[in-house]
């Protein structure tokens, strides 16, 4: 199984005054790259919250999703269109052979993701879930 859970807020800039017309820009493409996705399976949610945009993204998928699905690589985007936006990204990856027992966290900080090991969550069995007794 790939199981993600995410958030981001939305930010043009890491500065506290930020330009509302370049934020107004910035958000209006975030629109249309969610759009365009057209996003199959989970949830992938923009939208905006006491004035500001944050983003959702989870799911539960049978396998990893191919690149243009992978909601790392929707963080990457975000980061690129909105540079000041931050956020984590939850992953466990069940197929992944050296990672299938522990959660993988991105950090999105300044626009930048990074790939951190959760210390919370993992290791999956058995902090989370029983050994498979067969």
């Amino acid at each position: 199984m790939y199981e993600y859970h995410g958030w981001a807020t939305i930010r043009e800039c890491a500065s506290f005054e930020e330009d509302e017309y370049k934020y107004g820009l910035v958000i209006q493409h975030l629109r249309e790259y969610v759009k365009e996705l057209n996003w199959p399976t989970g949830v992938l949610d923009l939208r905006a919250v006491n004035g500001d945009f944050q983003l959702w993204i989870a799911g539960l998928d049978n396998h990893k999703p191919l690149s243009k699905y992978d909601p790392a690589e929707v963080m990457k985007k975000i980061g690129e269109i909105a540079q000041g936006s931050y956020g984590v990204l939850y992953v466990r990856d069940s197929d992944d052979v050296e990672s299938s027992n522990q959660f993988k966290v991105y950090t999105l900080i300044r626009g930048k993701v990074t790939e951190n090991d959760d210390p919370f969550l993992s290791p999956f069995i058995p902090t989370l879930e029983d050994d498979y007794e067969g």
